[in-house]
């Protein structure tokens, strides 16, 4: 039961993208008006919401070890964050971004199946619970700066070269794409934080999976460094406007293609 939710999720996260992104195929001539991507996004939120707690009742553990639940949690998470952007500011363009990276940890995730987590959140404990639920919310608030970055700067491209079509109309000012992404990096840092301080602090609790935890507290500690350089850099103002916006994009790929290196290297039996 969860797995149908969580591809009908799948199916409305991906309809939102197409009719979000249908104006810039040159097949409507404005965008599509805001009440439809919001309540796409939203239905896909509740559908996966409900596939989650599907998960819940049948393994009886919470979707916090394991890729697949992880995963699902990490999307589940993004969504989230992008339905309140989308719900605040009456703007679909996050969906741009974020709804293509949501697909995407999906599909990684029905990929990857959901069989029996590896360590159930019961037997770690609550520290593991709080260690998961906010290494994944600190994770999925890097996506959300990276988006509003990736957004950013598109937009100064086309005012720097005066191209005021659907794009321009469609885009939300840089302003508010650079507060965005101030917000989401600030919150960020100290989120992740906690993550990887409880991560490290039971490391070495079993020995059968030590290797796959180091590699993971690597990667932690990694996303962690860039992060928390960029968050620094613009709390202090050295990082403004583009040049913050270019530096959350190559940290997030710096973050992410970690990560695929680590899985590929067999490192991946969970994702946290």
């Amino acid at each position: 039961m969860f797995t149908q939710l969580h591809f009908v999720a799948l199916a409305c996260y991906g309809l939102t993208v197409a009719v979000v992104a249908v104006p810039f195929l040159k097949l409507r001539e404005a965008p599509a008006p805001g009440s439809v991507p919001l309540v796409l996004t939203g239905v896909a939120v509740v559908a996966h919401f409900a596939g989650l707690m599907a998960y819940v009742r049948a393994s009886g553990s919470l979707p916090l070890a394991g890729v697949a639940p992880s995963l699902s949690s990490l999307a589940f998470l993004l969504g989230l964050l992008a339905l309140g952007i989308q719900w605040l500011t009456r703007e679909n363009a996050i969906a741009l971004v974020a709804g293509p990276l949501v697909v995407g940890v999906m599909a990684a995730a029905l990929a990857s199946g959901f069989g029996p987590a590896p360590l159930s959140p019961r037997e770690d404990g609550a520290w593991f619970v709080i260690h998961a639920g906010s290494s994944l919310l600190g994770v999925a608030l890097m996506a959300l700066s990276f988006a509003a970055a990736a957004l950013y700067l598109v937009q100064h491209r086309v005012l720097k070269r005066r191209q005021f079509g659907v794009l321009f109309q469609f885009l939300p000012p840089l302003e508010q794409l650079d507060r965005l992404n101030h917000l989401a990096l600030v919150v960020g840092f100290p989120v992740l934080t906690i993550g990887i301080v409880l991560a490290a602090g039971y490391l070495g609790q079993a020995a059968s999976t030590g290797g796959a935890r180091s590699a993971h507290l690597v990667w932690g500690l990694l996303s962690w460094m860039i992060l928390g350089t960029i968050a620094a850099l613009r709390f202090r103002g050295f990082l403004k406007g583009r040049r913050a916006a270019l530096a959350s994009v190559l940290g997030f790929f710096a973050v992410a293609t970690t990560y695929l290196v680590l899985f590929v290297a067999g490192a991946g039996g969970r994702f946290l």
